[in-house]
């Protein structure tokens, strides 16, 4: 795909798209004198695009293999909870030093540097023989994922700077990665085992790492030019009051936290329905199309109606689809629930991103608490979840998560806070 010529008109630099994006970054300058500018090669779109989807390949590839690393390795409900969620904090844990990096050596060569620690993460889980090994080899497989995630949204960002043109085509290269990833990992897991999931996550880092290296040494480099201050984020005033983000971030924390569920349904279909690694790859497929049907209205509703009123929704939604798993007498009968779930789900996640970043003022700042709160959420709500597994049963996630939902919607409907707009970003 090829890539428009834009001119920056602040800058007076033009891109060309005949070879890898190579994007000038604006330095603040001292009181006296001026820096030049770093030189930032980027991904090109037509590389960063499809690193999103392999990348989100290698996150929801494991979930229809915990059944069986639970049972292989003799965890609890509790630790096979940790073994998804420490991916997720390998990713909070690098969220500010992947943006860093970025600004400091260049996209590329950040995606090239996680690459390499995605491919080593997933070498020391195929090989682990116990939580000793495969704990640490998750939290290097969520950083290395940080740092390609990062590179490669900022590419994205670069490449299509239109308004919301960006998070569009980055979601659905993520969505397409968890439908590749929730299909490949149970069909690995039930033709051969669980440790063929990491072998296919080696695979997937690999590619990704010898692709950002291709990008990081060819393609010609532009010269460095006389920077110029840059310019307030044009959003500035659009920035609230730290007692108005909060709620926001709150919110979004919560959000993610129900999306343990992931966790929680194939234990809990495994012991009640005795359901394959197959067939839980199916159920939380239906999770991710929903995702990705429900992705562009959910947008324009944002857009019609605000942030605050689409989140409450949406949380509505998905308590009645996780209360519904419940009482299904048979696998077939959690389609109807998981349907409502995922729908009620992007609502809430989409919105609940969009009340930080607006209250934030639509700065990076914002964007790097949506991804806290949100990675954040990942990481407590699966340890949690299998914590009560272990000690109440595995339907006890299904009551306790639509309980903490429920305080969600209240605390929700109790904000006040302006800045609950759609975000044009």
């Amino acid at each position: 795909m090829g890539i428009d010529e834009q001119t920056d008109t602040q800058h007076g630099t033009e891109l060309d798209a005949s070879g890898p994006v190579v994007a000038i970054i604006p330095i603040d300058e001292p009181e006296i004198g001026i820096r030049e500018q770093r030189i930032d090669r980027a991904l090109p779109f037509a590389l960063a695009l499809p690193a999103v989807t392999l990348t989100y390949w290698t996150i929801d590839i494991l979930s229809p293999a915990l059944p069986d690393i639970k049972d292989d390795l003799a965890l609890s409900a509790a630790g096979t909870g940790l073994v998804f969620s420490l991916l997720f904090l390998g990713r909070l844990v690098a969220n500010l030093p992947a943006a860093f990096l970025v600004d400091r050596i260049g996209a590329a060569t950040t995606a090239a540097a996680g690459g390499v620690l995605l491919t080593c993460g997933s070498v020391a889980a195929a090989l682990a023989d116990g939580s000793t090994l495969l704990f640490p080899a998750r939290v290097l497989q969520g950083i290395g994922i940080s740092l390609l995630v990062t590179a490669s949204l900022r590419s994205i960002l670069r490449t299509k700077p239109g308004q919301g043109a960006a998070m569009t085509y980055f979601g659905f290269a993520a969505t397409m990665g968890g439908v590749f990833g929730l299909q490949s990992g149970g069909y690995l897991t039930e033709t051969f085992n669980w440790r063929a999931v990491f072998v296919l996550c080696v695979v997937l880092a690999a590619i990704l790492t010898v692709t950002a290296f291709v990008a990081r040494r060819s393609g010609a480099v532009v010269p460095a030019a006389a920077a110029t201050r840059m310019q307030p984020d044009s959003n500035a005033a659009a920035t609230r009051t730290v007692g108005s983000v909060l709620p926001a971030l709150l919110f979004n924390f919560l959000v993610f936290v129900n999306y343990s569920i992931w966790v929680a349904l194939p234990l809990y279909t495994e012991r009640r329905f005795d359901a394959s690694a197959e067939a839980n790859a199916n159920l939380l497929l239906v999770i991710t199309v929903m995702h990705l049907v429900a992705a562009f209205p959910v947008g324009r509703a944002i857009r019609k109606w605000g942030g605050r009123p689409i989140l409450i929704a949406g949380l509505l939604v998905a308590i009645a689809g996780t209360l519904l798993v419940l009482p299904a007498p048979e696998m077939h009968w959690l389609l109807v629930p998981l349907v409502l779930y995922g729908i009620g789900m992007v609502a809430a996640a989409n919105a609940g991103s969009d009340l930080v970043l607006q209250r934030g003022g639509l700065s990076g700042r914002a964007v790097g608490m949506v991804r806290l709160s949100s990675d954040l959420g990942l990481v407590l709500g699966p340890f949690a979840t299998g914590t009560l597994s272990d000690a109440f049963g595995y339907r006890t996630p299904f009551i306790a998560l639509p309980i903490v939902t429920g305080i969600a919607v209240i605390l929700a409907l109790r904000d006040r806070a302006p800045g609950s707009g759609s975000a044009r970003v």
